[in-house]
């Protein structure tokens, strides 16, 4: 099957659409219902509502929407794939992987914050990568600070990125402290905004206790340990690891900007670590934003990797995984 997403035919995109729905079959078939978590932040609070007052009791709706977001993120995505270049060449193998690693878990495949909270962080990814080589990135890195202060305000824990942020403008940009000074204000602009909004009306305790950090930590007794966590677990770190012995094996032989966007990447994961220090409580949607960096893992692999039909297996092998522990999770 990687072999049919290795083309860039327009018509990959109707596959990609049923690639993307078969992992959503499970949970629509169940009826599972669909509670949006209380832990929900101001402006995914108001999209759960808005959603509520549409759709009424037609849960069906929330899973068709988190596959139709997915679809396109997984599009956007390989757009920002193949418009940078970062691969050998053109294909839609990045939305492929894109879309299994945002399905590897039934968590990941539900409309939670941090699904809607990936599309806000796609777009600053794009935005960032553009700035290379760029006499004036000012803009646009306001406009990519913007981008993660909206994310957080979806999914609190997302304003870690604008350390992604930060260290990209030192890999990508040469020092200058305006540009610095402009990213800062991008990131808070929304919330002063927010902030008079509740103020005005009394109400800026609310606000502040959907964005307070009372520690950072990272409470891993009560992450679940069962069998499908290791066997996907385990299965992409192998890739991502095949990945980045690849990478550091061919650096010397990649141009520059690849080079740069690579670091990019890599910062953008431990920045994603860094969000898993704040008000996690164990739930795995949190973990959704490695379907970016580890989606990027996954491309190069079925890319690169000389024995294609070791690809195809760890595909394969992938795909059922995720759709066998979703019926068991779904029927014991």
């Amino acid at each position: 099957m990687i072999s049919i997403f290795r083309s860039y035919h327009p018509g990959v995109i109707f596959l990609l659409l049923l690639y993307t729905a078969m992992f959503r079959v499970p949970i629509l078939l169940a009826a599972v219902p669909f509670t949006p978590p209380e832990s929900a932040n101001y402006l995914s609070s108001l999209t759960y509502q808005l959603l509520s007052w549409l759709i009424g009791d037609r849960n069906y709706i929330y899973h068709v929407a988190a596959s139709v977001l997915v679809f396109f993120q997984a599009l956007y995505f390989n757009y920002i794939i193949n418009n940078h270049r970062i691969l050998s060449r053109s294909s839609y193998l990045p939305a492929m992987s894109y879309v299994l690693v945002s399905s590897v878990l039934i968590e990941f495949t539900l409309l939670t914050p941090a699904l809607i909270a990936n599309t806000f962080l796609l777009f600053a990814l794009s935005k960032v990568l553009s700035t290379y080589k760029k006499e004036k990135a000012s803009p646009i890195l306001f406009d990519a600070s913007l981008l993660v202060a909206m994310a957080s305000l979806f999914f609190f824990p997302y304003i870690a990125f604008f350390l992604f942020i930060l260290a990209a403008m030192v890999v990508l940009r040469p020092f200058n402290m305006r540009e610095y000074l402009i990213s800062v204000i991008g990131l808070l602009l929304p919330y002063y905004f927010i902030g008079v909004y509740f103020f005005w009306y009394h109400n800026l305790d609310a606000f502040w206790k959907t964005i307070e950090i009372t520690q950072l930590n990272f409470p891993l007794q009560q992450l679940e340990r069962s069998v499908r966590v290791i066997v996907t677990g385990s299965t992409l770190l192998a890739v991502a690891l095949w990945t980045f012995f690849y990478v550091q094996g061919n650096i010397f032989r990649m141009v520059v900007q690849v080079r740069s966007y690579m670091m990019v990447f890599i910062f953008l994961f431990v920045a994603g670590v860094f969000s898993l220090l704040i008000q996690f409580t164990g739930e795995f949607y949190h973990f959704v934003w490695i379907a970016i960096p580890i989606g990027l893992a996954f491309a190069i692999f079925g890319m690169e990797i000389r024995r294609r039909w070791v690809a195809e297996i760890v595909h394969f092998f992938l795909l059922l995984s995720a759709l066998f522990f979703q019926y068991y999770s779904l029927v014991k």
